[in-house]
């Protein structure tokens, strides 16, 4: 199916609006290459309709680890449309488990050589059901990073300001 004006807009416009308040998250959750927020249209099954924001560029069909994991998270609830990547350190982990309480995690140098760890990973923990939250420890990609969920950028964009906000206090 193809992806029509209107409906590619309003992810654009939605995902850039979530991005946009992820600018006042503490610094301290930030990853090097700031904080990923990717959001797949309804009927996504490939990169060409997850739009990606990351240091102010959004666009589709960007090959981002948030969109795999977006994808991969899709196949176990269709209505999870928003991941969103922010830093992993003990503090910061510590926070989204007492917070979002619902945090599945794993790590990488643990899985089997030859097989794609962060897409073996959240599909292994999403069989139940896709958590609030993944900590990804040893990634390649990032070293480790934690995932957040939800059904638009704007949960996404929430939980995450939420979190930076207990870690300021």
């Amino acid at each position: 199916m193809l992806m029509t004006a209107k409906q590619q807009s309003e992810v654009l416009r939605s995902i850039q609006k979530a991005s946009g308040r992820l600018e006042a998250a503490n610094r301290y959750i930030i990853p090097k290459g700031g904080i990923s927020l990717a959001y797949a249209l309804e009927d996504a099954l490939d990169q060409k309709k997850v739009a990606v924001a990351r240091e102010g560029s959004v666009g589709f069909g960007i090959d981002e680890p948030v969109v795999r994991v977006i994808l991969t998270a899709r196949r176990f609830n269709p209505d999870m449309r928003s991941v969103g990547c922010i830093r992993l350190n003990e503090d910061i982990a510590e926070t989204v488990r007492e917070l979002l309480q619902d945090v599945e995690e794993y790590d990488a140098e643990k899985f089997p050589k030859g097989i794609s760890t962060m897409e073996w990973g959240i599909a292994f923990l999403c069989k139940e059901g896709v958590p609030a939250a993944v900590v990804a420890q040893n990634e390649p990609t990032y070293g480790g990073c934690i995932y957040i969920f939800g059904e638009t950028p704007e949960d996404v964009a929430n939980r995450i300001l939420i979190i930076s906000e207990r870690l300021t206090l």
